[in-house]
């Protein structure tokens, strides 16, 4: 029933939706270029709208009997949770690689209840301030905590430092304090916290997805662990390890378009003297 309904939704949206289809076009327009025809990048830009309100459907849903109803969404033990108890041995915290792809926020409720290693999540403070107050609400049901990105970056640190794990989205565009990378072959302004942080404190990078089945429920994945060196130049290091973030990310991306929010003005902020891409 949620699934039919959101896949409705979802539909009526990419027919009406004008200004994020478009930006949806442009984003698939760099990603596969003429790599797929202009049919083949309508038909990712609908499943993906349809995908997004299947999971805001579902998370409506969860808002009650949430560990029952979140654990039904999930398929099965995540896999890579050997590598998840290698990394916390370490005694250094994690910082969780994802992205705007699947139901990452049943992805991260699920996480909650596993009682693996409490999670933080860093995100943008909503500008309504009744829709923040109950997504925070909702985003900590299972034990999570939420950290603003207007906060102090030493919230992060002692969370790292009591061994948490702190999840950070890097495919979306970064307005300022960004470093520009390669995203598809197009630069873009990404966060260097991840980087910079996980540099200074050796904090394990470990990419956690969710990947749809097809059915309306998904399937969890944690790692592999990223391992970078260190060359002694710090800044080369640091934009060299956030290039490889943004490459797994791609690699995601071009596996599964529709599962990611493509609607997203990605590369919007350009480099000095560039031209305007939205």
């Amino acid at each position: 029933m949620l699934v039919t309904m959101g896949r409705a939704i979802g539909s009526w949206a990419f027919l009406y939706s004008g200004k994020r289809k478009q930006s949806a076009k442009i984003n698939l327009d760099i990603i596969f270029k003429d790599s797929k025809s202009a049919d083949e990048k309508n038909k990712i830009i609908k499943k993906s709208f349809q995908n997004l309100a299947v999971s805001a459907l579902q998370c409506l849903w969860a808002t009650h009997d949430t560990k029952n109803r979140v654990q039904q969404l999930i398929e099965g033990e995540p896999a890579g949770l050997d590598v998840l108890r290698e990394c916390l041995k370490k005694n250094k915290g994690i910082f969780f690689l994802t992205a705007h792809f699947g139901n990452w926020e049943i992805m991260g409720l699920f996480h909650g209840y596993l009682g693996t290693c409490p999670l933080s999540s860093i995100v943008r403070r909503l500008d309504n301030p009744y829709l923040d107050k109950s997504t925070k609400e909702f985003r900590t049901l299972s034990g999570n905590k939420i950290f603003y990105r207007d906060e102090s970056p030493l919230k992060i640190v002692r969370e790292l430092k009591n061994n948490g794990s702190v999840a950070v989205m890097m495919d979306q565009n970064t307005a300022k304090g960004g470093i520009f990378v390669d995203f598809f072959g197009k630069k873009a302004a990404t966060p260097r916290s991840l980087a910079l942080l996980s540099y200074r404190s050796g904090t394990p990078i470990l990419p956690l997805f969710c990947y749809p089945t097809g059915k309306g429920t998904y399937r969890i994945e944690y790692g592999p662990e990223m391992k970078f060196e260190k060359t002694g130049n710090k800044d080369y290091d640091i934009l060299q390890w956030t290039q490889q973030c943004q490459l797994f990310i791609e690699k995601n991306i071009r596996e599964n378009p529709a599962s990611w929010m493509c609607g997203h003005r990605r590369w919007k902020t350009r480099p000095p003297k560039e031209t305007k891409v939205y």
